[in-house]
């Protein structure tokens, strides 16, 4: 996992921790509040650099739980002794003279130090959950790929059977546009994220051929300036999604605008649903999914009684996601 996010937890928490140790010694001793700032920043720099000793037993205990636990109240054992020393032996000569002062330091580390020890686990496991969701998003996103392909395929070449013998000029256009469509795919196969131009590319070609198939029962605009990334084959998805839950006819054409929002992009179709299919299903899922996995804005759905859109953020950062 990287430390990174251990360290950024550790910055914030040491000031928690701090206040919260802290205070409530001065309002019980009746110290005065003039040293609560001084007080303050000794325990900040204590807390941080406990959180130090645990990041490192952290990867130096290799998954080892009951060892870092261990070695880390063992720190803080010598941690409070030397405060106690550094503090007492001056005045006292030694732990004798201030045996209470060693408990209440003993206590206050430990205490302190299981506080960060359940923090950091808590951190890991969040982290680490996040990497498995992701993982799995992308397996179904694989798998998804993989239905698709074949099935896309095979309606591709009956279209173009068809074609080839009623009409070989179209016939010619679409194979150039199937060729497109299929490179650009199967060099984003591997990737989870794609440039919104690199997507929208993909989508001119499946339009393309699937006008070709169609004719004037199937009517498209693309209107998008967005730049940044977008999940690979997600606006793709949404398209085939449309075609595939409604009625294409010469005399009820189905109409597909990809437009851009202001950071996002949205598919809307009117809506004529073919008997027994509804909009959305796995597919539309699966986007969801991605998006909370990559940790992205909420993909918006919205049905009206005219028309389907379905909207999707553009992430502004490649994440390290691609492939």
């Amino acid at each position: 996992m990287k430390i990174r996010k251990q360290i950024a937890v550790a910055m914030y928490c040491s000031l928690a921790v701090s206040v919260l140790t802290t205070t409530p010694v001065f309002m019980l001793t009746g110290v005065s509040f003039i040293f609560y700032p001084w007080a303050l920043l000794f325990t900040v720099l204590m807390a941080l650099g406990m959180w130090a000793i645990n990041i490192a037993l952290f990867y130096f205990s290799r998954g080892r739980h009951v060892l870092r636990y261990l070695l880390s109240y063992f720190m803080s054992l010598v941690l409070a002794v030397g405060m106690v020393h550094g503090l007492a032996f001056p005045r006292t000569g030694g732990f004798g003279g201030d045996r209470n002062g060693f408990y209440f330091h003993l206590i206050l580390f430990f205490s302190v130090d299981t506080v960060l020890l359940i923090v950091q686990d808590l951190v890991v496991i969040r982290e680490q959950n996040a990497e498995l969701r992701m993982r799995n998003v992308e397996a179904a996103n694989l798998l998804l790929k993989q239905q698709v392909q074949p099935h896309f395929l095979f309606n591709s070449l009956s279209t173009l059977k068809s074609l080839i013998r009623f009409s070989p000029a179209d016939a010619e256009v679409y194979v150039v546009k199937l060729s497109n469509f299929l490179r650009s795919s199967m060099a984003a196969y591997s990737s989870t994220l794609v440039t919104v131009e690199e997507e929208l590319g993909m989508c001119r070609d499946y339009l393309d051929m699937q006008r070709i198939r169609f004719g004037e029962a199937l009517r498209f605009l693309i209107a998008v300036e967005e730049k940044g990334f977008l999940p690979v084959l997600a606006l793709q998805g949404l398209i085939e999604n449309a075609i595939k839950h409604n009625v294409l006819t010469k005399e009820r054409p189905l109409w597909i605008r990809i437009e851009g929002r202001g950071g996002r992009i949205g598919v809307v179709n009117n809506l004529q649903p073919r008997d027994g299919v509804e909009a959305g299903g796995l597919g539309l899922t699966n986007l969801r999914e991605r998006y909370q996995a990559l940790g992205g804005d909420e993909v918006m759905v919205e049905k009206t009684e005219i028309d389907f859109s379905v909207e999707i953020p553009v992430l502004h950062e490649n994440r390290d996601h691609r492939g």
